[in-house]
């Protein structure tokens, strides 16, 4: 089985694990226009955000291909703001690359705990608040086999940035968002039928 169908029964699982007792449907498949290299990625990320229902997949692979997913509004569809799945794609240099997977190295990625997660604040009348993102980050390159997940951290611009999470993994979350937004492009766009049922 070639990488690109695991990619995509890998995503339709998680959208039947996510959805609970939904369906989901694809309508005009993206297999014809995204093109996803062989092999596993060397750097992966996963973003979920639940209570908005938008999930974001990031695969860097060794010869710096880039493949992102964006998956939204899958909490509360609408006519007007639809299930929608969105493939872009982009390169990076090797050089690039290089000191990307460096930075991992140079700042003890490998030695970090498995699983973080934000204390929380307290807020006044309604207990203490959380964020709504869950993180995870891996990298499997060479010597470097870790991942690593964090949860329910806070960001104060809009998922720019979460300062309170661990260094080095707050800097991390930032350089492979710039990847996913600044160097890639839009290849594909799907409609998702979901009938979803979030409680």
């Amino acid at each position: 089985m070639t990488s690109k169908m695991k990619l995509y029964i890998g995503l339709l699982t998680l959208g039947l694990v996510l959805a609970g007792s939904g369906v989901w449907l694809l309508h005009g498949s993206a297999q014809d226009k995204v093109s996803i290299p062989e092999g596993n990625p060397v750097i992966y990320e996963r973003l979920d955000y639940i209570m908005r229902g938008e999930f974001n997949y990031l695969y860097i692979y060794e010869d710096g291909s880039i493949v992102y997913v964006e998956e939204k509004n899958l909490r509360l569809p609408s006519p007007e703001s639809p299930p929608t799945r969105i493939w872009r794609t982009g390169q990076i240099s090797s050089e690039e690359l290089s000191s990307l997977i460096n930075f991992f190295r140079d700042n003890h990625f490998d030695e970090l705990n498995d699983h973080y997660k934000f204390p929380g604040i307290p807020v006044e009348g309604s207990g203490t608040g959380f964020g709504d993102m869950d993180g995870t980050i891996s990298i499997d390159y060479q010597d470097l086999h870790k991942t690593v997940r964090a949860a329910q951290y806070i960001s104060h611009d809009d998922g720019m940035t979460y300062p309170d999470m661990p260094y080095p993994l707050n800097e991390i979350y930032r350089k492979l968002r710039d990847i996913a937004v600044n160097r890639t492009a839009e290849v594909a766009r799907e409609s998702i039928k979901a009938s979803l049922l979030w409680k």
